[in-house]
């Protein structure tokens, strides 16, 4: 038996990234713009390499805390006050290793294999997948295109809502469109899921 045979059929059946795909053709080319995996061209800044450097120096390179820092959670609840009028307590921020982490992590707390997470499209291709291998079906929803901007059509996101869907996932500013949900967006979305109540009981 090989390796490859050997793994769950859950992960047989990802499919590759198209993203890498491209980033391993593009990789070394001259005259290309790298606009692929949404990176800068500039390296780090220097404060915060030099940052890094000082707290391997001060041997912080053992277990961090499991939510993160508390001095960065308590900086993370101060700007979210000050950004958007509202107290949370830094019990309510979690620092994860990346964005994708996250996501992950967020599909896996709220969904089971076999529940349904519902997503706008045209979408970054990981959402879906994120749901996918943790065996979840992702359901998606086309965004409207009118007037030269993208735009939600609230009635065709709750036709897309069944007994089995667990999340809705909400991408905005969108990648790869830069749609951004207006605040009527984002009420009408909230009134939606507030009206769908998740039995746990499963």
């Amino acid at each position: 038996m090989t390796i490859l045979a050997s793994l769950s059929p859950r992960s047989l059946s990802a499919p590759e990234s198209g993203i890498v795909e491209l980033v391993n053709y593009a990789r070394g080319r001259e005259g290309l713009i790298p606009l692929w995996v949404g990176e800068g061209d500039l390296p780090t800044p220097d404060f915060i390499s030099q940052a890094a450097q000082d707290s391997l120096k001060a041997g912080e390179t053992f277990y961090t805390w499991q939510r993160g820092i508390p001095a960065l959670r308590e900086a993370l609840s101060r700007y979210y006050q000050r950004h958007f009028a509202k107290t949370l307590s830094p019990d309510n921020f979690y620092v994860t290793g990346s964005g994708m982490q996250s996501i992950k992590l967020a599909i896996e707390a709220l969904t089971s294999p076999g529940d349904e997470m519902v997503f706008l499209t045209p979408a970054w291709p990981n959402f879906a997948a994120s749901a996918e291998l943790s065996g979840v079906r992702a359901v998606a929803v086309p965004l409207s295109f009118e007037d030269g901007k993208w735009q939600l059509d609230i009635g065709r996101l709750e036709a897309a809502i069944t007994e089995k869907t667990r999340a809705l996932f909400v991408n905005t500013p969108s990648n790869p469109t830069g749609w951004t949900a207006t605040r009527d967006d984002l009420k009408a979305i909230l009134a939606l899921a507030q009206t769908r109540p998740v039995d746990h009981g499963r």
